[in-house]
C-alpha cells in the first residue's frame, strides 16, 4: 500500500490551518523554553548567587562580632556549631558540604529552602534562605505562560480560521460559478469570480475545457438535429407503407407473417432512435403530465397486434388499473419503457399469462415463464447484456433503466426459477 493511499487528503483549507497551527506551536513552544530558561537562570541566582552573597555578609558579621548574628533578614535563618558537631541542626543540614549551595527540605515548611555551609576556623555557618517568594513567582510565571499560550494559541486558531475564509473566497466563487455552466448555455466569466493571479491558470484552463465541450455539444446538437430528422421521417414512411401493404386481403398467410415482422422491426427501430435521441438532446419537456393508463393499454395493443397472423399467437394479457397513476414524461418515453418490459416478459413467459397491475403509482408486470437464473438477474439491466436465449440487441432493459434514471423511476426486478419474473416500475 502506498504512503499516499495511508495518509487523509487533506483539502485545502485543513491543510492552511495545520500550517498556521504548526507555526503556532512552534512559536509557543520557544515562548515556553524561553520562559523556563528564565526561570532556571531566577532560580539559580536565587539559591546560589543570593546564598553566597548572604554568607559573605553574616561571615563578615561573624568574624567581626558573633553578637550581630542575632539580627537577621526576615526569611533567614543562621546556625553556628562546632565543625563536626551536627546534632543541634536540622537533619537536612547534617551532610550539607562546605561551600556548597543546594536546595534542601525543612519540615512543616510550604516550600524548598536554600541551604548552604561556610567552616571558619573551628566553627561552621549554616545559612537557611527562604525560598517561598521565589517559588510563588515562578508559579505565578507558569500561570501567566499558560493564560499567554492558550491566549495565543486561541487567537491563533480564530486568525487562522479568518485567513483561510479569505484564501478560500476566491475558490469558491470559482467553484460557484464553475457549477453554474450548462452544456450548450453561454457560461459565466470565471475570471471575474476569482480576482487572483495564482487562480488564473486553473481558470485558463477550464476556460479551455469549456470552450472544447461547448464545440462538442455544438457537434452533438447539430448530428441530433439531422439524425432526428433523417431517421424520423423514413421510418414513418417504412411504417405507413407496411400498413398500407398490411390492409391488402390478397396477401398470402406466410406474406402477411413476413409483413408483420417487418413492421414489428420497423417499430421498435423507431422507438429506439426516439429514446437515443432523448439521451442525446438532454432537453425533454418534463412538464407535459402523462396517465399511465392509456399508455400501457397502447403498448398492450401494439404488442397484440405485432402477433396478429403469427404462427406464435400473443399471448393473454390481463391488465388491472386499481387506481390512475401520471407522470411527468413524454408519453413517448414512458410507452418505451412499458413496451420493453412488456416484450420482456412475452420472450420469458412463452405463452403463459401476462398479469398487469397498476396501484398507487407501481406498475407490476409478471410473467409466468422459466424465470431468470440469479447470476443473470443482476446484470439484466447492463448495456449489451443478452440471456441464453433472448433474441434480442441487449438494449431493450439498458433504455428502461436509463430512461427510469432520468425521469427519477425506479425498476426492481425479482424472478424465481420456474415460476416467472416481475417487474415492478415506481413513479415516486
Amino acid at each position: 500500500m502506498s504512503r499516499s493511499r495511508l495518509l487523509p487528503r487533506l483539502g485545502l483549507r485543513p491543510r492552511f490551518l495545520l500550517a498556521t497551527l504548526a507555526l503556532v506551536f512552534v512559536v509557543l513552544g520557544g515562548f515556553v523554553y524561553a520562559v523556563s530558561e528564565f526561570l532556571d537562570v531566577l532560580e539559580d541566582d536565587m539559591i546560589h548567587g543570593e546564598l553566597a552573597r548572604d554568607m559573605d555578609r553574616i561571615a563578615a558579621l561573624y568574624e567581626r562580632d558573633p553578637a550581630l548574628l542575632q539580627v537577621t533578614e526576615p526569611g533567614l535563618q543562621v546556625f553556628v556549631v562546632p565543625r563536626g558537631d551536627t546534632a543541634s541542626l536540622p537533619p537536612s543540614l547534617a551532610h550539607l558540604p562546605d561551600g556548597r549551595s543546594h536546595e534542601v527540605e525543612v519540615p512543616d515548611a510550604e516550600y524548598e529552602y536554600g541551604a548552604t555551609r561556610r567552616d571558619i576556623g573551628d566553627k561552621s555557618l549554616y545559612l537557611l534562605l527562604d525560598l517561598t517568594p521565589v517559588e510563588r513567582l515562578e508559579k505565578e510565571l507558569i500561570g501567566v505562560a499558560w493564560v499567554v499560550g492558550l491566549g495565543a494559541l486561541f487567537l491563533a486558531v480564530t486568525l487562522a480560521l479568518w485567513l483561510s475564509q479569505l484564501v478560500m473566497r476566491p475558490v469558491r466563487g470559482l467553484a460557484e460559478r464553475v457549477s453554474r455552466v450548462v452544456p450548450g448555455q453561454q457560461r459565466p466569466q470565471l475570471r471575474i469570480a476569482t480576482g487572483d493571479r495564482q487562480l488564473d491558470v486553473i481558470v485558463e484552463a477550464f476556460d479551455s475545457v469549456l470552450d472544447r465541450f461547448d464545440a462538442f455539444v455544438a457537434r452533438e446538437q447539430a448530428f441530433t438535429e439531422d439524425a432526428s430528422h433523417e431517421l424520423r421521417t423514413p421510418l414513418a414512411t417504412a411504417i405507413s407503407s407496411i400498413d398500407l401493404m398490411a390492409a391488402d386481403e390478397s396477401l398470402s398467410t406466410k406474406s402477411r407473417t413476413r409483413l408483420m415482422r417487418a413492421r414489428s422491426a420497423t417499430a421498435r427501430m423507431h422507438e429506439l432512435i426516439e429514446s437515443l435521441l432523448l439521451f442525446a438532446r438532454e432537453e425533454t419537456d418534463e412538464r407535459c403530465i402523462t396517465p399511465v393508463s392509456p399508455v400501457v393499454r397502447e403498448a398492450i395493443a401494439m404488442q397484440q397486434e405485432l402477433f396478429a397472423g403469427a404462427a406464435q399467437p400473443c399471448p393473454e394479457i390481463g391488465f388491472d388499473a386499481r387506481g390512475e397513476a401520471e407522470v411527468s414524461a413524454p408519453a413517448s418515453m414512458l410507452l418505451s419503457v412499458v413496451n420493453n418490459l412488456l416484450r420482456n416478459a412475452i420472450e420469458h413467459g412463452g405463452t403463459a399469462r401476462i398479469d398487469i397491475v397498476l396501484d398507487r403509482g407501481c406498475l407490476t408486470i409478471r410473467d409466468h415463464g422459466k424465470g431468470i437464473a440469479p447470476a443473470a438477474l443482476s446484470r439484466l439491466f447492463d448495456r449489451r447484456f443478452r440471456g441464453a436465449h433472448s433474441r434480442g440487441q441487449g438494449l431493450g432493459l439498458y433504455l428502461v433503466k436509463r430512461i427510469s434514471e432520468r425521469f427519477g423511476w425506479t425498476v426492481d426486478v425479482s424472478s424465481t426459477l420456474g415460476t416467472g419474473t416481475r417487474f415492478d416500475l415506481r413513479f415516486h
